[in-house]
């Protein structure tokens, strides 16, 4: 389940498939694949960057720190 957490948020919210197809229409949203790159390669949600969670920097991150961010991962498990 992806999670969104904003400036004002003490914690993440779980977001359902609906809500961030939702989202995704928006402006100044942006969507996180944590994934491998295989499994990007495979599927994600539309629009969505692949990003490691231990390998970015700010800079891979949108400048607007108003922007929403939205991070999701897949675990084969």
């Amino acid at each position: 389940m992806p999670l969104l957490a904003r400036a004002e948020d003490k914690d993440p919210v779980e977001l359902t498939p609906q809500q961030v197809a939702q989202a995704i229409t928006e402006k100044n949203v942006y969507v996180f694949d944590n994934t491998d790159s295989d499994s990007f390669k495979a599927a994600h949600v539309p629009h969505a960057r692949l990003l490691h969670p231990g390998l970015y920097t700010s800079k891979d991150l949108p400048a607007n720190k108003n922007a929403t961010l939205i991070f999701y991962c897949y675990d084969k498990g």
